[in-house]
């Protein structure tokens, strides 16, 4: 006997972040609109914010707390702030909203102990993993993957991932290091981070074109978070040495800036000063995310030049996709997960760091742009594989089956 699926199912997702500015909650939450599912968001609160808001038929309940990075004891006073504050805000909520669904985000990955009495209540709960939490924790504390701290992060991240009824990850390379670690596999639904085409806008960029003559420039275009793990000064390095042949060489960034992110800014300008390329590189704010693609389309080429750690290595990077919507060649330090999508075909790989050999990357494409056109193609083709359309199916089938 089969038993009957209710089409329209009323869910929250607790989330350590901003809503609607993280675009991987979005995507989300309006897939599951389009079924006719109900979708709250409960979320971190920005200067200005209102505590309750609603944006494209979801609702948002914001709880103050400060967005911060730090040493051990910042983060577990924040997550516990959060933690607490959520639990209140999701049990208030439940009471008129009855919940069937609570669809967690991490970090962190125990925050999904806040649907606790929905789950007693035979409620189903998600974990969705953004991040791989003991990875994360080795990189940003400089701790070896076998010393006691990440070993108790193991712990937290397999706990949780146990209370839960399904686990989302977002490549197949983390989904086999949470099997590893002895989480069941049919448990584990993987749902890349890819963008969804269609919340994009096409944008008049004229004045930005003729402002640096962007017409006559061989452009490379960063948009994203600014911090010490996105390593783009190895970027700044390589341009130093490409300038002498490739004179019209410009670099464009636009980002968020969290944690140290604005000493790290700092400290970019002054290396591009210090290299003499100061005049090379444009430092924007933050762009709205329906303008990232037609600032994408400005570049020749693409880097993802992250600093090569256990988180990094695991990664999949939106710029990577970003790219390949671009049709533009992508120069990527050689990292586990993107290697594990895109192969040997894909991208135009250096190793981490290495400013002398991205520079001869970067002169490669330069002088060789129909050969890179090999390299676009074969990007575009598992672009088109892994596109938001698809990875929308999966949760929305995700869904029908609970």
């Amino acid at each position: 006997m089969v038993k009957n699926r209710s089409p329209k199912k009323s869910v929250c997702m607790p989330v350590y972040s901003f809503y609607p500015f993280d675009p991987r909650v979005r995507r989300a939450a309006e897939a599951l609109l389009e079924k006719d599912h109900s979708v709250d968001v409960i979320c971190l609160k920005e200067e200005g914010d209102k505590k309750s808001d609603s944006f494209k038929g979801v609702g948002i309940h914001r709880v103050s707390l400060t967005h911060k990075r730090g040493g051990y004891l910042r983060y577990f006073y924040h997550y516990l702030s959060f933690f607490f504050q959520v639990f209140m805000k999701l049990n208030s909520l439940d009471r008129k909203k009855k919940f069937d669904v609570v669809h967690v985000h991490s970090l962190p990955d125990f925050l999904v102990f806040v649907a606790v009495i929905q789950k007693f209540k035979g409620k189903k709960i998600v974990l969705d993993l953004h991040e791989v939490m003991p990875e994360i924790y080795a990189a940003r504390f400089n701790k070896r993957m076998d010393s006691r701290f990440v070993k108790f992060v193991c712990f937290l991240e397999k706990i949780s991932s146990g209370f839960a009824n399904y686990v989302i990850t977002v490549n197949d390379v983390r989904k086999d290091v949470l099997v590893n670690r002895g989480i069941p596999k049919e448990k584990i639904t993987v749902i890349m981070n890819t963008p969804n085409e269609k919340l994009f806008v096409k944008k008049d960029l004229t004045d930005f074109l003729e402002k640096f003559q962007l017409d006559s420039k061989f452009i490379t275009v960063y948009v994203g978070g600014i911090n010490y793990e996105r390593n783009l000064e190895v970027i700044l390095k390589a341009m130093s040495i490409v300038k002498k042949d490739i004179p019209n060489i410009f670099f464009i960034v636009f980002g968020h800036i969290y944690g140290q992110g604005e000493k790290y800014v700092n400290e970019l300008k002054s290396l591009a000063q210090d290299l003499g390329i100061f005049e090379n590189v444009y430092f924007g704010g933050q762009l709205p995310g329906e303008d990232v693609a037609s600032y994408m389309e400005l570049a020749d080429f693409g880097v993802v030049s992250y600093v090569k750690n256990p988180m990094t290595e695991l990664a999949m990077p939106n710029k990577v996709f970003e790219y390949s919507m671009a049709d533009i060649p992508i120069i990527s330090c050689r990292l586990k997960g993107i290697y594990t999508l895109l192969g040997e075909d894909g991208a135009i790989y250096y190793e981490s760091q290495n400013h002398k050999e991205l520079a001869e990357k970067i002169k490669w494409i330069y002088h060789n742009k129909d050969e890179a056109k090999t390299f676009v193609n074969q990007a575009r083709k598992v672009y088109e594989e892994h596109n938001w359309d698809v990875m929308k199916i999966r949760l929305q089938t995700l869904y029908e089956n609970i």
